[in-house]
């Protein structure tokens, strides 16, 4: 096997998709690099393949222009990710690119991956020839090597494939222990970086991981299963300058599960950036009780703009019983040091965890306004089949739909009851919360930079969007 082609599907719904081993549905208002495909395409130009990749999400292509820039590159073997609220579609995709190039595919999904009833029914299909049960990283060049060398494939760790009429899924896999000595993601197999943004970055943006996996047990997390690996501040930096020089980037998404766990890292991330004068804005997703003034202070001279906390709820019975493992002191400190520094602050709800109701909600709103983010984002709490909260709610019967296309946790209906409020109920209160919050007068003035037009141009047209979806009732970033 000569070359190897990368794929990551196309929107879904016009809703751009995020399939990485932390995030796997479909997102609003953004659009990311696929990082993990890039990752693993860089192992593989490293070992001398022939390598393509074909961004169909990020460059918005149509099925039929994807599956022609497939046949164009003439792949052996092709890999790619799915949503989970996205694998009817994924595959169905999938199908059609396997009827024009009858190679091997095969696919990955965090989610699916850890319930053997979903993963096996995506591997009955024919037109998918292996599944990969751990981070493609650690098992795909295992995969291709005796693919190209016609050995055993029951000797490969960490797949799932078809003999005959069998299912088979082979031993467990051993993670990349040294992430540090993985070489830079393929950003060179992208075709430009225009297309790649977020709420808070504007194109061109790309992605940049100090670690992977997390040590926490968040009862509603589907991503918290992996163990916690750090690479080193000089690594992590020197990729950023790579960026920087080649690509001309200066917008980077911290994408880690957790920024910070490592203190020591992070400080010495930031005393490198400041020392190479490397005049970057970057964005990252922390717990609350990770970060101190010290931190801060070095984080926004080191050019953080924002940081986003998972605070979930503003309900301190709620925080224990999903396993939070922060609390509302915790949630307060953050956020004043976030003000007293100068950092935007990101708060992150999901509402109807377990014990819900219409007051814990309430207390929810409360917090928010004391707290008083740059921004507040309400998602229904989505139960993911392989959460702990998932047989929660089924054993109640407060599951609305076993249909997982409808798994997207920024919809504009929840999948999910709890003992107080319906669905309906749910959907009420979160747009009540986002008036609450958002059609504040202080709130608003708050958005405006004096002389920055710029800012204020596109402050305003996210924040009139926002507006819009909450006024119509549609999904809501």
């Amino acid at each position: 096997m000569k070359k190897i082609l990368f794929i990551n599907s196309p929107r879904v719904d016009s809703f751009s998709v995020v399939r990485e081993e932390r995030f796997e549905h479909k997102d609003i208002g953004a659009v990311y690099p696929p990082l993990n495909l890039l990752q693993v395409a860089a192992i593989f130009q490293k070992d001398g393949f022939k390598v393509g990749l074909i961004d169909a999400n990020g460059q918005n292509l149509s099925w039929q222009e994807a599956i022609l820039k497939a046949k164009n590159f003439g792949p052996d073997f092709i890999f790619s990710r799915l949503g989970f609220d996205t694998l009817f579609a994924d595959l169905k995709f999938l199908e059609k690119l396997k009827e024009e190039i009858s190679v091997p595919i095969g696919v990955r999904n965090t989610i699916a991956a850890d319930v053997p009833k979903i993963r096996d029914q995506i591997i009955k299909n024919q037109f998918v020839d292996f599944f990969l049960n751990y981070e493609p990283e650690s098992i795909l060049p295992d995969l291709v090597l005796a693919l190209g060398q016609k050995k055993d494939l029951k000797k490969v760790a960490g797949i799932t494939f078809k003999q005959k009429n069998e299912i088979i899924t082979t031993k467990e896999a051993q993670l990349v222990p040294n992430i540090d000595i993985l070489p830079f993601p393929a950003y060179d197999l992208l075709e430009d970086f225009s297309c790649y943004y977020t709420g808070t970055l504007s194109a061109p943006m790309a992605l940049i991981t100090t670690s992977q996996g997390c040590p926490f047990f968040c009862t509603f997390c589907a991503y918290n299963r992996h163990p916690y690996r750090t690479k080193s501040a000089q690594r992590v930096v020197a990729e950023i300058e790579w960026l920087v020089k080649k690509f001309g980037i200066k917008n980077f998404l911290f994408f880690d599960d957790l920024l910070g766990l490592d203190k020591n890292v992070l400080i010495e991330i930031c005393k490198l950036l400041i020392k190479k004068g490397l005049r970057i804005n970057w964005v990252s997703c922390t717990r609350a009780n990770l970060v101190d003034q010290k931190i801060l202070t070095l984080m926004k001279k080191a050019g953080c703009i924002e940081m986003a906390f998972g605070i979930e709820s503003g309900s301190a019975k709620i925080l224990k019983r999903v396993k939070k493992g922060i609390t509302k002191e915790d949630i307060k400190r953050a956020a004043k040091l976030c003000h007293e520094v100068g950092i935007y602050f990101y708060a992150m709800i999901v509402l109807g965890l377990p014990g819900e109701t219409e007051e814990t909600i309430k207390e929810t709103v409360d917090f928010i306004l004391e707290i008083d983010p740059f921004y507040t984002q309400f998602c229904f709490a989505t139960p993911f089949p392989n959460t702990e909260i998932f047989n929660y709610y089924r054993k109640r019967s407060y599951l609305e739909t076993l249909d997982w296309s409808k798994y997207f946790p920024l919809s504009e209906k929840p999948i999910i009851r709890t003992k107080d409020l319906s669905a309906d109920d749910l959907v009420r209160l979160r747009n009540w919360a986002y008036r609450k919050i958002i059609f504040r007068p202080k709130y608003l003035i708050t958005k405006i930079k004096p002389f920055d037009w710029k800012w204020n141009f596109m402050a305003a047209r996210k924040l009139v969007q926002r507006i819009l979806a909450i006024l119509r009732k549609k999904p809501v970033r």
